[in-house]
């Protein structure tokens, strides 16, 4: 499995690469379109990212709390159950640098959250909070390949690392685990200040939207 996803990723680099020459190419000598060597800032926010907060509790509200599948454990789980859970989705604060017109890099840090309040089912009494944090910090980079001084079409993909801390009954455990997004198509519209939406599989969610400025 690990082998067949560093295949598509490294097949997807190849074809982003590809598709960025090709653009850079096509927009040499286009008077109607401006570029300049700059910084950006976005604030997005993506529904189900693919990380493990989501995974872990956006496919059952019902895990066990202990989870250890023996009896002493489904015991100790009876004692209690949960309230609404709530999913944050993928807040992300991206810093860009465009170094060509087909070319930009960038530094993106994303946080996934999961809260649930848990109660005892005798007293109905408040028990514990539960809570699951996941930061991913990567770097990224975007190849645009439909660019006017009003849209851009891009593709993109980032490898970095997830900070994990799951917070119950039993305490607080940190993981370390990777991070990525792989991005097939993006648009941004605007000049300065433009907005965003994105397709992406990965930490940054599976469609995104969000607020850019160009500075």
């Amino acid at each position: 499995m690990r082998r067949r996803m560093s295949r598509i990723l490294i097949s997807a680099v190849f074809l982003m690469l590809a598709s960025g020459s090709i653009a850079d190419i096509s927009a040499r000598g286009r008077e109607d379109f401006e570029f300049w060597q700059g910084s950006e800032l976005r604030l997005t926010w993506g529904a189900m990212p693919f990380d493990a907060v989501t995974i872990n509790n956006g496919l059952s509200e019902d895990y066990g709390i202990y989870g250890y599948g023996t009896i002493a454990g489904e015991i100790a789980d009876s004692r209690y159950y949960g309230g609404d859970g709530y999913l944050s989705g993928a807040v992300g604060l991206t810093y860009t640098y465009r170094f060509r017109k087909w070319f930009e890099l960038s530094g993106v840090v994303t946080y996934s959250g999961y809260y649930r309040n848990y109660f005892d089912k005798y007293t109905g009494s408040l028990a514990f909070k539960s809570s699951d944090n996941q930061i991913s910090v990567m770097p990224y980079v975007r190849f645009v390949w439909v660019h006017t001084n009003l849209v851009r079409l891009y593709s993109g993909i980032g490898l970095g690392v997830s900070f994990l801390t799951e917070t119950g009954l039993r305490g607080t455990d940190m993981t370390l685990l990777p991070a990525f997004a792989l991005t097939p198509i993006g648009i941004t519209v605007g000049t300065f200040v433009y907005g965003i939406a994105e397709v992406s599989l990965g930490n940054t969610g599976a469609f995104s939207l969000g607020i850019g400025y160009k500075f």
